[in-house]
C-alpha cells in the first residue's frame, strides 16, 4: 500500500465516522422535534433511530465493516442521550417561559445533561438497547455467498 492510498484510507474512515455520528445526531433532533410536539416519551423511536444510524454506518463504512457496527452502537446511544438533553432543554424552556436557545445557553451542558439522566427511565432505556441492537444489526457486515 502506497502512501497516497493510506491518506485516501484514512481519510475515507474519517469521513465516514463523521458521517455516521452527524447524522444519528441529526436523527436524534428529529426525534426531539416530534416528541416536543406530541408531549410524550416517543421512546419506539429509539428503534428508528438504531435502524437509521446502522444503515448510514453501513452505506457510509463499507471498507471498515466491523467498526462501522461498533460505531453505529455508540452513536445510536450518544444521539439518544442527545435527545434526552434536548428534551430537558425543552421542559426548563417551558417550565420558565423563555425561549429554547435561552434555556439552552443559561441551563449550561452539566445541568441538561444531569437532567437527560434523571428523566431516562427503565422502559426507555430498555427502547434504547433494543435501538442500539438494531443498529448494530443493522451495520454488521453481513457476507453473501456466491452460488
Amino acid at each position: 500500500m502506497t502512501q497516497g492510498s493510506k491518506a485516501v484510507a484514512w481519510l475515507n474512515l474519517a469521513f465516514g465516522t463523521l458521517n455516521v455520528v452527524l447524522g444519528a445526531l441529526a436523527l436524534a433532533a428529529v426525534w426531539a422535534f416530534a416528541a416536543m410536539f406530541s408531549q410524550r416519551t416517543l421512546a419506539p423511536a429509539a428503534l428508528l433511530l438504531g435502524l437509521g444510524t446502522g444503515l448510514l454506518a453501513r452505506a457510509s463504512l463499507p471498507q471498515a465493516r466491523h467498526y462501522g457496527a461498533l460505531l453505529a452502537l455508540a452513536a445510536t446511544y450518544a444521539a439518544a442521550y442527545y435527545q434526552q438533553i434536548l428534551m430537558a432543554a425543552v421542559r426548563i424552556a417551558g417550565t420558565l417561559g423563555v425561549p429554547l436557545l435561552a434555556a439552552l445557553r443559561e441551563s449550561g451542558l452539566g445541568m441538561l445533561a444531569l437532567l437527560a439522566r434523571m428523566a431516562m427511565s427503565s422502559s426507555l432505556l430498555a427502547w434504547i438497547c433494543a435501538g442500539m441492537a438494531l443498529a448494530t444489526l443493522g451495520a454488521w457486515p453481513f457476507n453473501r455467498r456466491g452460488s
